[in-house]
């Protein structure tokens, strides 16, 4: 797994960008930018957009940054905050960006709940076993099915395969679904085994295939 300076670095590199063009590019000082190549400090979540945003070109990019940002040691100190009218203004966009994401996510739970319903479909919301939770889980003659609801699939992929594979594991599921609002063709509608990602509007035939229920009869039926 490739350090987050090592993963800055190779991307400087591959655009010819060295240090003092990305400091000046970022807003930040030189001296930060070595911290953050050497491993010494943690950019903060301002700093790691600023980055990406200069750095990334293509979703690849991005997830090798998030994900050499996301194995960072705890005991990393995070960068020195040097207040400024544009960090202000950054850290409140990150902010309300964030809350717009968190009210989408909330609302896209809720409307497959509702559609859950509708169907007759009998799901645990928000299922809890130990440490490991999951959006909903369905049983039916010992069968489990989780459903974990993204309402962007795309914002680190890697990580939702790796939730839903530890999901289906530990809670002894034949299936997780990936619920997603639209059909995607760029993305797989398998992540792994048994894990696979399903448009809203086809969740309930999906469901009703994985128990061999008729579509013509209601789940409950």
């Amino acid at each position: 797994m490739k350090t987050l300076g090592d993963a800055i670095r190779q991307l400087m590199e591959g655009k010819a960008i060295t240090g003092v063009q990305l400091a000046g590019d970022t807003g930040l000082t030189p001296a930060s930018i070595s911290r953050i190549l050497t491993g010494s400090s943690r950019p903060r979540q301002v700093t790691l957009s600023r980055l990406m945003k200069r750095l990334c070109e293509t979703r690849e990019e991005e997830q090798s940054i998030l994900r050499a940002y996301a194995n960072i040691l705890d005991g990393v100190p995070e960068e020195l905050i040097v207040e400024d009218d544009q960090s202000r203004r950054e850290e409140v966009a990150r902010c309300e960006r964030f809350l717009e994401i968190k009210t989408q996510s909330i609302s896209f739970k809720n409307s497959v709940a509702r559609e859950l319903a509708k169907a007759g479909i009998e799901a645990k919301q928000d299922y809890c076993e130990g440490l490991i939770s999951t959006d909903f889980l369905i049983e039916r003659e010992g069968k489990r099915i989780a459903l974990e609801c993204k309402f962007n699939v795309h914002r680190d992929i890697e990580k939702t395969r790796i939730t839903s594979e530890i999901i289906r594991d530990r809670l002894r599921c034949a299936n997780v679904m990936i619920v997603i609002p639209f059909s995607d063709s760029s993305t797989s509608n398998c992540l792994s085994h048994m894990v696979s990602i399903v448009a809203s509007v086809d969740l309930v035939r999906t469901i009703k295939q994985a128990f061999n229920c008729d579509h013509k009869l209601t789940f409950e039926e």
